[in-house]
């Protein structure tokens, strides 16, 4: 039996973390003249001094006894008075040293969140290598965080579990130079992202041709009601807005089928509701929408959405069309410069790139359709919510702008449109982009 003076034991000054409670430590002091000390204090030993590892409540505990004249026993044997037995760590096994320099390094008060997720990194390492020498099954988060947290429950494993994971990148730069656990465990995931997204679309690049989109000449409603559940991930659209823009003419004569519907009131209902319900019905369980709408129907298109099950944005995002000369009373003014769109989100489905909610694009180049959407600005709100490879579908895709801004994310379009010449121009818009990439295949682009 080793002994060593309790006096004689130094404890590092940053590793007294721990609380004593006076009545606990008297409790645990008469365990031990009762039944002994079971186990020795750990030390090691730094030039000509003894330093703790593991053991300061048992070396407190027996401190005390001696200071009321009591004695200690241990394997059967009176301990000399005011000694101590110890065990040095260098004498101990691999996974029983492992315990005493993690039980030494966890305890210490001045631990950096790197240097405190590293340690129970180790700790989870330890117990998982015990587990397997016991055959039993290894520790969970729970456990791990019941040991170094004394909770198991809600922020405690919570906050162990980021600590796990993070433990495991510290080599990382970036996550190193985290000031906190959380902050590193969101630049984790956010690199994570996009190393997936990256990924993908590299994936993606090696087999995605303009071949991948769909111009559909259909009613859009009779063709929601058929398309198959959980088809798209996101769905971006521009169907009438019930103001009767079919009398507001030909967009200066540019637009050769104008509005080929009569947008009415009842033609606005008839669409949103199948857009809200069908749309909800045939988005993916993860599903992003915009929708462009009328001001005066955004509180009507809104509630019909929320029925369906969307969770819909508060506001609208604003598309500010700083070159708009329409002027609903041309007598008195003002001439509108913006439309608005109704943002959704089905399931919890993140933002891809958090981006204002005013949009400014100037229009395109008018191909035909009267209320033609600039292809900047698809683009704009498809960068926030669509990853390579994904669906895309517009029902009411009018001239179909929608597919040079899917083609862009190198994602698949699916486009619906009724009006024959509206079809036309979106199918010459997939033709344009076939002819662009046959180019580029020709000069090894």
């Amino acid at each position: 039996m080793k002994l060593i003076h309790v006096d004689a034991i130094k404890i590092a000054a940053d590793r007294q973390r721990k609380v004593f409670e006076e009545g606990k430590l008297r409790e645990f002091s008469e365990v031990l003249q009762t039944q002994g000390l079971l186990h020795p204090i750990i030390l090691r030993i730094v030039g000509d001094d003894y330093y703790l590892v593991a053991g300061e409540r048992r070396l407190r505990a027996v401190k005390d006894i001696y200071a009321l004249g009591g004695e200690i026993m241990h394997d059967g044997e009176r301990v000399r008075a005011n000694s101590i037995p110890y065990t040095l760590l260098s004498d101990l096994d691999p996974l029983a040293a492992e315990e005493a320099e993690l039980s030494e390094n966890i305890h210490r008060e001045n631990l950096t969140w790197q240097e405190r997720a590293a340690a129970h990194a180790r700790l989870n390492t330890l117990r998982t290598a015990q587990a397997v020498q016991r055959g039993a099954p290894p520790p969970t988060t729970a456990d791990i965080s019941l040991e170094v947290r004394g909770s198991s429950e809600g922020i405690h494993q919570e906050n162990t579990r980021r600590e796990l994971i993070v433990a495991g990148h510290l080599d990382n730069p970036a996550i190193k130079a985290a000031k906190t656990v959380d902050e590193a465990f969101k630049i984790l995931r956010k690199e994570e992202t996009a190393i997936k997204h990256r990924e993908l679309g590299a994936s993606v690049g090696k087999t995605f041709t303009a071949d991948m989109h769909q111009a559909v000449h259909a009613d859009s409603i009779n063709w929601m009601n058929d398309c198959p559940a959980d088809s798209f991930d996101c769905i971006i659209t521009d169907p009438p807005y019930g103001m009767g823009a079919d009398e507001f003419g030909d967009s200066g004569g540019l637009a050769a089928g104008a509005h080929g519907y009569e947008d009415s009131y009842e033609t606005f209902m008839r669409c949103a509701t199948a857009l809200a319900f069908e749309g909800y019905r045939i988005a993916k369980p993860q599903a992003h929408l915009y929708c462009f709408c009328d001001f005066d129907k955004f509180a009507r298109l809104k509630s019909l959405m929320v029925e369906a099950g969307w969770n819909v944005f508060r506001t609208p995002l604003i598309w500010y069309k700083k070159s708009g000369m329409r002027a609903p009373w041309p007598e008195q003014g003002p001439q509108r410069k913006y439309e608005i769109i109704l943002y959704a989100v089905k399931g919890k489905r993140p933002i891809l790139k958090m981006l204002g909610d005013v949009l400014d694009y100037p229009p395109d180049s008018n191909l035909g359709h009267a209320a033609q959407k600039p292809v900047a600005l698809f683009e704009d709100l498809l960068r926030r919510s669509v990853l390579p490879g994904q669906a895309v579908l517009d029902p009411f895709c009018g001239s179909g702008p929608v597919f040079p801004a899917a083609h862009a994310m190198k994602a698949r379009a699916t486009g619906i449109e009724m009006d024959q010449s509206s079809y036309g121009i979106a199918c010459k818009r997939i033709a344009d982009l076939r002819a662009q990439q046959e180019l580029d295949l020709s000069i090894g682009l």
